[in-house]
């Protein structure tokens, strides 16, 4: 049974029903909506909806849920699910019966997904910044150990790829530290207007019953409940930041890429890239072919055009979403979870920032790249410049 179907007589057409489900894309959600499921069921028990025995009846039901997903991704495998509300429900009526309905007393489909987006939201910036913060931190070291008196290194700086002024290598990596601070000033930005809790707004002119949406939004780690539910159901702005925030931080990444894989090449010799994470070319001998840099520079293009696919996306059903109007566009995030996981387990995944990690040295200045592997600086080439710019 669908949870709006109680007006229809008429069962929905089969293909039609196929369509429209936004389960297959808004499954990822189910965390967060286990979790704002749990923050309405405490609201309902505290007035008077519940019981003590129905909210915990509730709550362990919800905790199964989330077992089973996290134990056997087959469980999700339900073609009769439409959202992941829908499923949630269908859950609950299986494991305790007619109780399971009365979770959705006093609240929409409409504020349960904005929840969600929010908290799938909020909880990718913090896994991004966590990753950001690995990138820095690894910069810092190599800056700090390109910059030692002892075997201070320099490379030119480039205009139109002509050699240009000398530069420290230090100060070349801490370029890029600037560039990441940059990008996690942006996510932090996002997060502080992701980070308002829409539960108790209801379909859009707030909730039937008298809910504590402070208790529910302190329950969820929100700053505090939204302030006016017609722009709470409707609003995806914090999305269309997330998606800005993540084209900046692409191109920023990309950027890295492309100079490590002209700084390797023979012509300009200051990189030497790691034999474990490069491939060999069949029609030269001048070494590795840096196929891990060519690949995150190569698909940032594609990248940055889903990016930009998915602000156009969520902008033009912000645009079309009267105030007041009942729609909760599922289908729209997607691209956004998509292009979340590209950027967390592609361009900044442990195996790329790997890259400037610092690691055992072996009389030459170098980096850890996965097992042991060394990305180093070529000082041969980098003191022959330091030595005598005028070569320039």
């Amino acid at each position: 049974m669908k949870m709006w179907s109680g007006r229809f007589r008429q069962p929905l057409d089969p293909e039609f029903e196929k369509w429209q489900r936004s389960f297959p894309y808004d499954q990822r959600l189910l965390p967060f909506e286990l979790a704002a499921s749990r923050a309405h069921a405490n609201a309902l028990e505290h007035a008077g909806v519940l019981s003590s025995e129905e909210l915990s009846e509730i709550v362990k039901a919800l905790e199964e849920i989330g077992r089973r997903a996290e134990s056997s991704p087959e469980f999700l495998n339900d073609p009769e699910a439409e959202d992941v509300h829908h499923f949630v429900e269908k859950q609950l009526v299986a494991l305790i019966g007619a109780t399971g309905y009365k979770l959705h007393t006093g609240r929409s489909r409409n504020e349960q997904i904005a929840t969600d987006l929010r908290l799938f939201v909020r909880e990718s910036i913090d896994t991004l910044h966590n990753l950001i913060a690995d990138w820095i931190e690894a910069l810092l070291a190599r800056a700090e150990a390109a910059g030692n008196s002892s075997s201070l290194l320099a490379i030119p700086a480039y205009t139109h790829l002509q050699p240009a002024e000398p530069v420290l290598v230090a100060h070349w990596l801490l370029a890029y530290v600037e560039m990441f601070l940059r990008d996690a000033g942006r996510l932090a930005d996002c997060r502080k207007r992701a980070n308002l809790c829409p539960l108790g707004s209801g379909a859009v002119a707030g909730a039937t019953l008298t809910l504590n949406r402070q208790a529910m939004a302190a329950e969820l780690g929100f700053d505090g409940p939204t302030a006016n539910s017609i722009d709470a159901t409707s609003d995806r702005d914090f999305a269309i930041e997330f998606v800005d925030a993540l084209s900046l931080l692409a191109l920023h990444l990309s950027r890295w890429a492309e100079e490590m894989i002209l700084f390797s090449t023979a012509a300009y010799g200051f990189v030497e890239l790691p034999e474990p994470y490069s491939t060999g070319a069949a029609n030269s001998s001048e070494g590795p072919a840096p196929r891990l840099q060519q690949g995150l520079a190569g698909n940032t293009g594609a990248f940055v055009r889903r990016l930009r696919h998915g602000h156009r996306h969520v902008a033009a059903g912000d645009r079309i979403h009267e105030h007041g109007r009942i729609r909760r566009r599922q289908n729209e995030s997607g691209g956004q979870f998509r292009l979340y996981e590209r950027m967390g387990r592609g361009r900044l995944s442990r195996r790329t920032r790997s890259a400037l990690a610092p690691g055992p040295r072996s009389g030459r200045q170098g980096c850890c790249f996965g097992g042991g592997a060394r990305l180093r600086f070529a000082k041969t080439a980098s003191r022959r410049f330091a030595s005598d710019p005028l070569e320039l």
